[in-house]
């Protein structure tokens, strides 16, 4: 067996134990430090998560994927997988707008 084949999963599985391990660390420092601050670590303020912003996502990214492919069989621009990202891309993007406005609407008619 050579040693690079062997190397390769050994540095896989330690970067995911390093990123798994900074973050539950980094989690509970912050956790420490608020409540070093007197402030409650429970009371977690959700700015900018709204539950509608997953939704626009499975909802306008496979649609950019499917108007990029229908671009790229009526035009010669680009092939139909870079049309298609281009249109995932473009459209996410677009899903992510609509949600961050309704969530600032949202908002914005509670009073907060």
């Amino acid at each position: 067996m050579n040693l690079v084949s062997l190397l390769i999963p050994i540095a896989l599985f330690a970067m995911i134990f390093g990123i798994v391990y900074i973050a539950i660390t980094a989690s509970n420092r912050q956790k420490i430090a608020m409540i070093e601050a007197g402030m409650n670590p429970n009371d977690k303020d959700d700015e900018g998560f709204s539950p509608w912003s997953n939704g626009y996502l499975f909802i306008f990214v496979p649609l950019g994927i499917i108007l990029g492919n229908v671009l790229a069989h009526y035009t010669n621009f680009l092939d139909a997988g870079q049309l298609g990202l281009l249109g995932a891309f473009l459209f996410g993007g677009l899903g992510m707008l609509l949600a961050r406005r309704q969530n600032d609407k949202k908002k914005q008619d509670s009073g907060e």
